[in-house]
Formats: C-alpha cells, structure tokens, sequence
C-alpha cells in the first residue's frame, strides 16, 4: 500500500521530493518509421486523439523536428515551438497547446536547418526539459522524425513503446 501525499505544503525543502516520488508514472510512446510519406504523424496525431477521447490526458510530442505538421494537421497555430525551449526563452509548459477533445500538443518547427541537426546533447537537454513538465499526463506520444537519425534513436531510447509505420504497396499483377 503507498502512503498518500500530505495535502499541504509542509513548509520543509523535503516536501518538494516527497510529492515527486508520487507523480504516477507516463507511458511513452513513439511513433517511428524508417522512411517518409507513410503516415507516421496521421498514426500519431489518431492514436493520441483517441486516447484523449478514452479520457487519458495525452501529451502529443512533435519531434519532427526538421519538417514538423502535427499543428497542421490539428489546425493549430503556434507561437513559440521546440526551437524556443532550446534556446532557453521558454519552458514547456509556455509550448503546449490545447487541442480538441483534452489532447495537448509541443509543437516542433519546420524547415529549421538547426533544430534538423541537433546533437545527442540538445537531445538529452530536450528529454530532460520534458521531466520538469508537471501537469498531469497519463501517455505521452512522440512523433519521431523518418528514417534512423540521432534525433529518432534517442527519443525511441527514451519511450517504454515504438510504434513502427511502415506502408504496403503492391506490385501490379503481371498481365499475361
């Protein structure tokens, strides 16, 4: 049996330890793909969607972070993205935004040559950014960039679930 939190502050530095070892847990789950164009960010942004309307509250990462489009395809118009957080300007708490049906959504940016080719250390810098989030977040969902970069690894590294999107074409029957 776990002890419950005390309600109130108690006034001591310790409290600030003793409420973080009760924040449940968050499932994460990346959403991957070894190339583009397969439906990696419509798995993402559904598969989201649907556990926030399964009354999950579903953090949505965008971490496409060369051709980000899950604020386009939600309808969503960011201010300030992932770029802003690595610069130090903001917390992600300043990124998210509400979305329908509960879902909050971190936007990344498109066509930043920069934020395309971060390092392992941004990278950790990024994931380690997301620990200090403290709203309350049953599953987060991180869209992943396509293909085997630095930036799909580590975040798949750091999520209990990958999700991999692949596509099926078929070959044209041969004609006789």
């Amino acid at each position: 049996m776990n002890p419950k939190p005390p309600m109130q502050p108690t006034g001591n530095q310790a409290h600030g330890l003793i409420s973080r070892a009760f924040v449940k847990p968050v499932k994460v789950i990346a959403i991957a793909s070894g190339k583009g164009g397969v439906g990696k960010t419509s798995v993402s942004v559904n598969l989201a969607m649907t556990l926030a309307m399964g009354g999950q509250d579903v953090l949505l990462l965008d971490a496409d972070l060369g051709l980000a489009n899950v604020d386009v395809q939600l309808g969503l118009q960011p201010s300030r993205n992932l770029s802003h957080l690595l610069a130090g300007e903001c917390s992600v708490s300043d990124l998210v935004l509400p979305a329908p049906r509960g879902l909050k959504v971190v936007p990344a940016t498109s066509g930043t040559r920069r934020m395309a080719q971060l390092g392992i250390t941004e990278y950790s810098a990024l994931i380690h950014a997301f620990s200090d989030y403290r709203e309350p977040v049953d599953v987060m969902v991180i869209d992943t960039a396509a293909g085997i970069s630095d930036s799909v690894t580590v975040l798949s590294q750091a999520a209990q679930e990958v999700v991999v999107a692949t596509s099926r074409h078929r070959l044209p029957m041969p004609t006789h």
